[in-house]
Order: C-alpha cells, then structure tokens, then sequence
C-alpha cells in the first residue's frame, strides 16, 4: 500500500484544521489585543470573525463526534454516540425504508414493466460463451437431478403407481390383439418354438420330476383301490419296472415318463404339420377371437392370473434395479461432454433459441410468464428484504465499532466539509455582526 499524500490526508482533517486555523488565529489576534495592538476597527472586526469561526468550528466539531462517540461531557454526554444508542431506530428506519419504499412490490412491478426479460435473455444466449455456462448450468442440475433416481421414496412411489396403472389396466383385449396379429404374420412359429424351450426347461428340473413321481405314486394307489383287477394289473405293470423297491419303480417310471415327454416334443419341433401344432394353433385363434371379443369368462380368468402376478412380483425390486442403472447411465451420459446426451441438450438449447428469435409472441408469453413468476415470488417472499436488512445491520453481523467505522468510511468527507463550513459561517457572522455594532455605534 502507498503511503496516503498531503491532499488525502488533507482531504480527512480539513475540519480539524479548519477549527486549529480559527482557534490559533483567536489566540494570535487576542494576544496582540492585550499588548495594546491592532485597536483599528478593521483588526476589531478580525478578532471577533476569528471568535464567531471558533465558536462555530468547535459547535460542529461536537455535534459530528456526537454522532459516533462518546464525548465525556457532564451533561451531555448521554446525547452523544448518536448512532450506536440509537441503532435500533436507525435500523428500523432503514428497514421501513427499504422495504416499503426502494423495494416496495409496487416499485419492483414498475421496474420489471420496463424490463424485457425475453429479449434480454436471448440477446445473452446468443453470445457462445454465456450459452455454454448456460448449458454447464443445466447440465449441471440435470445431474444432481439424477443422484435422486434411485432413491427407495422414489421407487416406492413409482411401483404403488405401477401397480395401480396395471391393475386397472385391461389386458385382455391388447393381449388378443397381439396374440391374433402374431398368428397373421407368422409368429406362431416363434410362440410354438417358446414353448418348447418353456416345456423341455420344465421337463429337465427337479421339481417337474418330483410332481410326476408324486401324481404318479397317487394315481397308482387309486387304481389299486378300485379292485382286485386292477391291483393285479397294478403288479405286472411293476414287474415290467426296474428296482428292488417301490420307490426305485417309481423313479423309473418317472424316467420312463419324462423321455416319452421328450420323445413327443422333438417329434413336435421336427414336424410342422404335427396334428397336436395346428390343434394348438387353431386353439390360439379361437384364443384371440375371445379375448378381442372381451369374452366374460376369459376376462375373469385374466383378472385372476393378473392379481397373482402382481402379489407375486417384487415389483419395487425391479424399479430400483431399473432406477439405478438409469441414473449410472445418465451420470456417465452427463460427465462425458462428447456424449450423445450432451449433444442432445446442445441441439435442444439451439432449437429453443431459434424459436425464441423466431417468434415474437413466444417471447411475449415468456416474458409475462417470467415477470408473473417473480410478482408472485417477491408477493410471497417480500418480508425477506426487510428482515435480510435487519439481519445484516444486527449487532451480530455489524457490531457498533464496525457499523461507525462502515458510516464514517462512507460520508467522512462530507461531514468534515460541514465542519469546515461551521468555522466559515461563524466567522462571517461574528465578522458581519461586529462590523454593524462599529457602523451603529459611530
């Protein structure tokens, strides 16, 4: 920092040097007065100008430290320190001040009015650099957007919504007509061809194999209760059955069932005109004739099969599964500038402003949607200028040292200027005043 020069420090204590000019030239002139010099009445009209720009330095002097300090005079000094003692006013008026005159809704409305707030905005869209810290912006509140993707709130409510929607949907019909335009153009090879993989998977569990040996087993004991007959029938059909016990028969039935399963699927698989494929594909027309009819019995069985579906499923699993590879995804799309996404934000900000440019009354319409948006804003939210006032001129945020400091810093030079001007004023008058007791008295 530079050391502050002469008209700096000048320009800081003119008052006090006004006051040190004034005072010294009293004393100078009373001086000589006493020793029985400068009895003209030119030198008398001197001294009492120098008496009057005294009087008026120090009375200023007083009242401008009145206002910051504590002057320790009896008497009075519970009128000075104007300002810290009477801050609370002060800033009450300011508060008023502020909030209902400078930045009254009224005010701020008028303002706006003459503000283009469309015009403004595109004219600073069209610059590159402002429309790329424009897109980094929106870029940048997409991505928070997306840290919320997967959050379990979310994916609660998207999967009660999800259940509802498909609860209340009506899947018969759009499943006919699926079903029917799959049949027209072919898909019945597909649909036959997913059930075979569906029926050899089954075949090939554990759990297949355990049912059959289980139906088997009862369907074997119910034959065998029905008679002599066929409990005889039931033995030679167990003599043809490998295994010492019954359950090893009963294993190699089950064996013996499964490969005739599988013998008559690879049949199916190899012969198209097999009579059980167009049994089935003539059963799928009549399936779909229903069901876009809104056959009543097949619409019931629908709804049944749907309600188990939905109590089955873990649906809120998949949406979070679903919510957290879409928010991975987006945040790798987000963070590579060179990524599609960008580039599709990019092109949309550029459509947007075209047509903007392009169109007069969108802009209208945006400006007034804009200008509405901050009317209702500042309506809701207008007690927050006040109390942000009082906040900031709060003891805690500025103590009284700072607050005089901050006030002095600001109109320091004026005040010293009135100083100046009470030494000037009261000098002239005391001049003025003398020089017509002279002009009276002779």
């Amino acid at each position: 920092m530079h050391a502050p020069s002469f008209s700096d420090w000048l320009a800081r204590h003119r008052g006090g040097v006004s006051l040190s000019v004034a005072a010294g030239s009293l004393a100078l002139l009373e001086a000589l007065r006493a020793q029985g010099w400068l009895l003209s009445p030119g030198w008398q009209i001197a001294l009492h100008a120098a008496e009057g720009a005294t009087v008026g330095g120090l009375a200023d002097w007083f009242a401008v430290s009145a206002l910051f300090h504590r002057i320790p005079i009896p008497g009075l000094s519970r009128h000075t320190n104007i300002v810290v003692n009477s801050r609370h006013r002060l800033t009450d008026g300011i508060v008023d001040m502020v909030q209902t005159q400078w930045l009254s809704p009224a005010a701020i409305r008028e303002r706006l009015a003459s503000v283009q707030l469309a015009d403004t905005l595109l004219a600073l869209l069209e610059q590159p650099a402002h429309r790329l810290r424009a897109q980094r912006i929106i870029r940048h509140l997409l991505l928070r957007l997306t840290d919320s993707l997967d959050s379990p709130a979310l994916a609660r409510f998207i999967d009660v919504q999800l259940r509802a929607r498909l609860a209340e949907a009506d899947w018969s019909r759009p499943l006919g007509q699926l079903l029917a335009h799959c049949l027209r153009h072919g898909g019945e090879a597909a649909l036959w061809d997913a059930l075979i993989k569906l029926l050899n998977h089954a075949l090939a569990s554990a759990s297949f194999r355990d049912a059959t040996a289980r139906l088997a087993l009862e369907a074997l004991r119910d034959y065998e209760d029905t008679g002599w007959w066929h409990k005889a029938k039931s033995w030679l059909g167990k003599t043809q059955l490998h295994g010492d016990s019954d359950e090893e028969k009963l294993d190699h039935l089950t064996q013996r069932i499964v490969g005739w399963l599988r013998s008559e699927l690879d049949q199916l698989t190899e012969q198209p005109d097999h009579p059980l494929r167009q049994g089935l594909e003539q059963l799928l027309t009549r399936l779909a004739e229903r069901l876009a009819q809104g056959d009543p019995a097949l619409l019931g069985a629908i709804a049944q099969i749907k309600g188990q579906l939905l109590h089955g499923l873990d649906t809120q699993a998949m949406v979070q599964s679903l919510l957290a590879s879409l928010r991975s995804g987006m945040q790798r799309q987000w963070l590579n500038r060179q990524s599609e996404l960008n580039a599709l934000l990019a092109d949309l900000i550029d459509s947007a402003l075209a047509g903007l440019a392009a169109d007069a009354s969108l802009r209208e319409r945006l400006d007034g949607w804009c200008k509405q948006g901050i009317h209702h804003f500042v309506e809701q939210n207008h007690a927050l200028i006040g109390d942000t006032v009082r906040l900031s001129l709060s003891p805690q945020r500025l103590p009284d040292a700072r607050l005089v400091a901050q006030i002095e810093q600001r109109v320091g030079l004026e005040l010293q200027w009135i100083r100046v001007n009470g030494a000037l004023v009261g000098g002239v008058v005391a001049g003025t005043l003398a020089a017509l007791r002279l002009l009276l008295a002779g």
